[in-house]
């Protein structure tokens, strides 16, 4: 058996219904049903639909897979085909490389001595293997570059301490240019 007031939520009017269907409202008289049945029809619609995506949800957890497929296209298969045969070619040429490689060391071998031979075959492979960067650059040329230094700016701020943005030299920074530092030059270097 479903609620049944007495009396209107809106108005208070008492409600006296012969008839109490399940889609007749149970906060509102028949007057004030008219205005404000929508109110009350949304919680309901709402609650239909929880009710249903939930009973889907769960049917569609607990069933089981008929069949696994595994369905191949043929471009995917083409694509594969391709990329092996590339992956091929690529190993060919690096072969090919190396070999050509292990002939220019064996022309470096009649004029120099074994350990050369094994220092210039290193750096060969080392070059062709590794892509140039500026460490490796550095290393090759033997020259290694003396890290800059940097100070603090060291100008009053309006706070009253020292400015702690960083620049090139003894200078400051774009903010407080020709102003001087509060602290001497030893204490505004970064090491």
């Amino acid at each position: 058996m479903l609620f049944k007031p007495k009396f209107c939520c809106s108005c208070g009017e008492k409600i006296e219904r012969l008839d109490w269907k399940a889609w007749t409202s149970r906060r509102f008289c028949q007057l004030c049903e008219t205005d404000y049945g929508l109110y009350d029809w949304i919680p309901r619609v709402l609650f239909g639909f929880g009710l249903f995506f939930g009973i889907l949800g769960v049917s569609f957890y607990w069933q089981k897979p008929a069949k696994s497929l595994h369905i191949l296209n043929h471009q995917n298969s083409d694509n594969s085909l391709q990329s092996i045969n590339n992956l091929k070619n690529q190993t060919n040429s690096l072969q090919s490389s190396t070999n050509q490689n292990v002939q220019e060391t064996a022309k470096l071998n009649d004029s120099n001595s074994g350990q050369n031979v094994q220092k210039n075959l290193q750096a060969a492979l080392l070059k062709q293997s590794l892509p140039q960067t500026p460490q490796i650059k550095r290393i090759e040329n033997g020259k290694d570059a003396a890290p800059e230094t940097s100070y603090f700016c060291g100008a009053q701020t309006k706070k009253g301490t020292p400015c702690a943005r960083r620049v090139k030299s003894n200078s400051r920074c774009f903010q407080h240019v020709g102003q001087s530092a509060m602290l001497p030059p030893e204490k505004l270097k970064i090491n």
